[in-house]
């Protein structure tokens, strides 16, 4: 009689504990179900965002290799405007700058890479975005900006670029001894490669 007594005890307590206790636990149940499916549901949601802006950019990089401006544009703003959360957003918007600096769009090329500046994740696509508005600027003579660009910590990969647009700032201001140092700075850390340009504007300015 006392082991029943106690198992009925046992259950009463059971019972009390769970009519003060299981709104709380049903609760917390639904909560911990709700917030596992959000996160898988949003995990899902930015792999197929990404799926899907990974095979736009590759049919904007047909359209780059073919030199298709007007793909290239439309492409770029498709990416912006759907998949901004990805990576493929910053790289189209880079090809995007590219083809309207090439078409002497400055306004809108540096329009682009302001973008890419405040919306890339990536610490490397920044870079690139810097040093190519810093080009853009000393073109439209924004050269303090352009300054501003470059003066700041650069990966050892674009050394060479940096001093070369240095050099820029120092010709567009007049200051030819300086610009000579920039492009013997840029020149001594060049890799080798794709400096004719380059040697040609540090020769124009003389010995």
């Amino acid at each position: 009689m006392a082991d029943y007594e106690t198992e009925e005890q046992q259950v009463e307590a059971i019972k009390s504990w769970w009519k003060e206790n299981g709104t709380a636990v049903i609760t917390g149940v639904f909560l911990g179900v709700t917030a596992l499916v959000g996160w898988r549901g949003w995990d899902w949601y930015q792999e197929k965002q990404a799926n899907e802006a990974s095979d736009l950019y590759t049919i904007m990089q047909q359209s780059v290799i073919t030199n298709d401006s007007d793909a290239i544009l439309s492409q770029a703003d498709t990416i912006r405007a759907n998949y901004k959360s990805t990576p493929y957003a910053s790289l189209a918007t880079l090809h995007e700058a590219k083809v309207h600096a090439q078409n002497g769009n400055l306004e809108e090329a540096e329009s682009s890479l302001r973008w890419v500046i405040d919306n890339s994740k990536q610490d490397s696509v920044q870079e690139i975005a810097r040093l190519r508005l810093a080009r853009v600027l000393v073109s439209v003579n924004k050269l303090d900006e352009a300054e501003t660009m470059i003066n700041r910590e650069i990966s050892p990969a674009y050394t060479s670029l940096a001093s070369e647009i240095r050099g820029d700032i120092f010709v567009a201001r007049g200051e030819i001894e300086q610009a000579k140092q920039a492009y013997d700075q840029a020149l001594n850390s060049a890799d080798g490669s794709g400096v004719e340009y380059l040697r040609m504007k540090r020769n124009d300015l003389g010995s």
